[in-house]
């Protein structure tokens, strides 16, 4: 069952029992209270009908002689008044019975329908209480009162047709069931609409959860309210933009997995290739002194090359878990005098220090090699181009330092550069791989600024040169050792 039609089913059930519970609760007031003046009334009536009765048996006694003497002319006299005083006022909604010792009666015209064991129960029940009686399709007030007559028990016992009370209440009960069907129909057209109105944004947002589910990302609800629903919707809307962010970015992620794995498989396949079929020379030419000699060599300048990669590659993987680091208060002087000192013997061009003797703390190790990296890279750059110079800086910005690799290279062209950064991507692959380079340097770099909290910033113009920065925070030169402090190199 739909949530819409849960929700009109509810409140008509609702309405429903509201009217119905409206319609006992005010018909049984009214009624109520009809029928407490209806037997207050008859209660006043009676009082009067009781002494005037009791007159008209005084009277028939004074005639009576035999009043005192004789019980049977007892009877008959309290009979004949009773009968009498019934004639005199005779009433079609009233009766009167006259009972002696609550045993039997003198005299009745009280309705034939009314049985005697009722009328027996009214009389023992005694003054000031009232009973109901159904019967004949009548509704009956019974009401009993004992005679003040020397001598003698009797009881007046009265019946008064309150039918018409019990009849107003079946109209009352009508009309409000009339009234209440036209209400409930009123109330369930409203109900519906306002449930439908109500589960609209749900229905749009259910629509738009399962186009989500079935990969149309783009999907949004677009409700517009301000309620709940609407901030409902305006949540499921921003979930779903961040699940497309990261559908895009998963989907980006697998590319350049599957683009870095093609890459691996290539760098690793073209030298073992190579080496294989230079083995096989070597098998084949045992003899051949100068073919063994350049086998040799290939082989030996391949495996010192997946060497440095298969060390790239892991330490690229060591930079997941950022515990991982070991960071310690080291001055930016020291870095980079340590990152000159590991650069290949006789590279060239030697780069240009420039220090502002600030105190930054890195991981030393990790940092000297992202920028023994960039230089290494600078290098590559600056080949083969007159007068190219490499400048490796450090500088202060306000609480920031500032680490720069420039140099007067080639350059990169501006279609390469977003993907410098990716393994083994490679500008000039040939170039590269002849240089003894893989594709990763760039790549862990990257990961090592990450890792300390901060971004590689790559500036460059092709036939101009390449500016690398990255910043760290600035520490109190208090922080530094001894050694640093005084400005010396750490091995």
């Amino acid at each position: 069952m739909k949530f819409a039609t849960k929700l009109s089913l509810g409140c008509i059930t609702l309405l429903s029992c509201a009217l119905c519970a409206a319609g006992l609760i005010l018909t049984g007031k009214s009624f109520s209270g009809s029928l407490e003046t209806t037997r207050a009334a008859m209660q006043a009536q009676q009082a009067k009908e009781k002494y005037t009765l009791e007159r008209c048996i005084f009277t028939a006694a004074e005639t009576n002689t035999l009043f005192s003497t004789n019980t049977m002319v007892e009877n008959y006299t309290l009979a004949t008044a009773a009968q009498q005083y019934a004639e005199q006022t005779a009433d079609a909604n009233s009766g009167l019975a006259l009972w002696v010792n609550g045993a039997y009666t003198l005299y009745s015209n009280l309705p034939t329908a009314l049985p005697r064991a009722v009328q027996m129960q009214a009389v023992s029940n005694g003054a000031d209480h009232w009973q109901l009686a159904h019967c004949a399709g009548h509704w009956y007030l019974l009401l009993s009162q004992p005679l003040d007559i020397p001598g003698v028990q009797a009881d007046m016992l009265c019946s008064y047709d309150v039918t018409s009370v019990f009849a107003t209440r079946n109209a009352q009960l009508r009309a409000w069931l009339a009234a209440s069907t036209a209400l409930l129909a009123l109330g369930g057209a409203a109900a519906v609409l306002f449930s439908r109105l109500v589960t609209r944004p749900l229905t749009t947002l259910q629509s738009a959860s399962e186009k989500i589910a079935a990969g149309q990302y783009t999907e949004r609800t677009q409700v517009q309210t301000n309620d709940e629903i609407g901030v409902l919707s305006r949540s499921f809307d921003a979930m779903a933009a961040a699940v497309e962010t990261k559908i895009g970015e998963m989907d980006e992620t697998l590319q350049s997995q599957k683009d870095f794995i093609a890459a691996f498989t290539h760098e690793v396949k073209t030298p073992m290739t190579a080496m294989l079929g230079y083995a096989d020379l070597m098998r084949a030419a045992p003899d051949d002194a100068d073919l063994q000699r350049e086998s040799a060599n290939y082989i030996y300048h391949e495996t010192r090359r997946l060497e440095e990669l298969s060390r790239r590659l892991l330490a690229l993987m060591g930079l997941d878990a950022a515990d991982r680091l070991t960071p310690e208060p080291v001055s930016d002087r020291s870095l980079l005098n340590q990152v000159v000192r590991s650069l290949p013997q006789g590279s060239t061009p030697v780069p240009r220090i420039i220090a502002c003797d600030c105190a930054v703390q890195v991981d030393r190790a990790l940092w000297v090699d992202m920028l023994r990296n960039l230089t290494i890279n600078a290098q590559r750059a600056c080949k083969g181009i007159a007068g190219a110079a490499i400048t490796l800086r450090c500088q202060q910005q306000g609480s920031t330092a500032v680490f720069t690799v420039a140099d007067t290279g080639c350059g990169i062209p501006a279609a390469d550069l977003p993907r410098v950064t990716e393994a083994f991507y490679m500008v000039d692959k040939s170039r590269n791989r002849a240089d003894g380079g893989s594709g990763i340097g760039l790549a862990l770099c990257t990961r090592i600024a990450q890792a300390h909290g901060t971004q590689l910033q790559i500036d460059s113009t092709e036939g101009v040169g390449t500016t690398v920065t990255v910043s760290v925070p600035i520490l109190s030169p208090d922080d530094l050792p001894a050694a640093d402090a005084d400005g010396k190199e750490q091995p």
